[in-house]
This record gives C-alpha cells, sequence and structure tokens, in this order.
C-alpha cells in the first residue's frame, strides 16, 4: 500500500512540478502585441499559478519523503 501511495504522490510531484516551471515561464516570456494590459493580467495569472503550484509541489515532496 506504501508504494502505491508513493507512486501517487510522484505522479502529483512531477505533474504540478512541471506546470509550475511552465506556467512561471509563460509568466516571464508571454508577448500579446495588441493589448499590454491584458498582456500584464495574463503575466500576474500565469506567475500566480506557478508559484501556488511549485507550493503545492513542496508540500507533496513533505509528504513523499515522510512516508
Amino acid at each position: 500500500m506504501v508504494d502505491i501511495i508513493g507512486a501517487l504522490l510522484f505522479a502529483i510531484i512531477t505533474a504540478t512540478g512541471t506546470l509550475g516551471v511552465t506556467s512561471v515561464g509563460f509568466s516571464l516570456f508571454y508577448r500579446n502585441p495588441t493589448d499590454r494590459d491584458a498582456q500584464q493580467q495574463s503575466r500576474i495569472e500565469y506567475a500566480f499559478f506557478g508559484v501556488a503550484l511549485l507550493v503545492f509541489m513542496a508540500l507533496a515532496l513533505y509528504l513523499f519523503y515522510s512516508l
């Protein structure tokens, strides 16, 4: 049973880490040449989503290593 939980946590860690790093990258490199206000709003949203996922990944890592 511990192996199944460990495998699920590993999948969660991998998914949240990948999405978090990708979202932070989008927040840095996103361009919208037609509307700067929409560009800034999207960058803030991407950054918030990325940081939230990286925090969730850190929590999952803590759970993974505490098993």
